[in-house]
């Protein structure tokens, strides 16, 4: 018997919810996260978690609707996905495009300039989204205990000396342009 399918929108975003919290990163890279968290909070970094374990089903929804919306892909092409009864297609490219709009705020996804993955390490719990920002030069302790003066620009997550103090610690930067991404591997 087959599942009826309930037309794609903003809904869709509170059925396969991600988490925002550090408990749901896995083993060591949890451990590696949190240290490197408080470095960053005692050096006077401001820090914004916007994600860390995320369900396969929701990268689907986050993958599709913004491709959906940015018109890269036909509502009719999508692939359907097991366990998600989504059906893309509102009957016309202009209300099946507008529907994926509408759920790409509820994704946390609205300005997001390049297309999420279909899979990340996410999906694992090995990859945090975190805003960062600070407004002058900072002194930053590494996974040894050094203390690193971060003194250049930008002032934000794509800063090349914060880089490589997370690396230190087990956290790696994204090697796109994905500023919040960071990760046990890079991607």
């Amino acid at each position: 018997m087959e599942e009826e399918l309930e037309l794609s929108g903003a809904q869709w975003a509170k059925k396969f919810p991600g988490s925002e919290d550090t408990r749901y990163l896995l083993g060591n890279f949890r451990l590696a996260v949190e240290d490197f968290l408080h470095a960053m909070k005692e050096a006077g970094i401001k820090i914004v978690i916007r994600a860390t374990f995320r369900p396969p089903k929701r990268s689907y929804l986050m993958h599709f609707a913004w491709r959906i919306a940015k018109k890269q892909l036909d509502p009719e092409k999508v692939p359907n996905m097991q366990g998600v009864n989504i059906n893309w297609d509102h009957g016309t490219k202009e209300k099946s495009v507008n529907a994926a709009k509408e759920m790409l705020p509820a994704l946390n996804i609205d300005k997001q300039v390049i297309k999420p993955a279909i899979r990340s390490q996410h999906n694992s719990g090995l990859a945090i989204d975190m805003s960062l920002s600070w407004n002058k030069t900072i002194e930053l302790k590494d996974a040894n205990g050094n203390t690193v003066k971060i003194n250049t620009l930008p002032r934000n997550g794509l800063n090349k000396q914060l880089i490589a103090v997370g690396k230190t610690y087990g956290v790696q930067k994204f090697k796109g342009k994905d500023d919040p991404h960071w990760s046990n591997n890079g991607f």
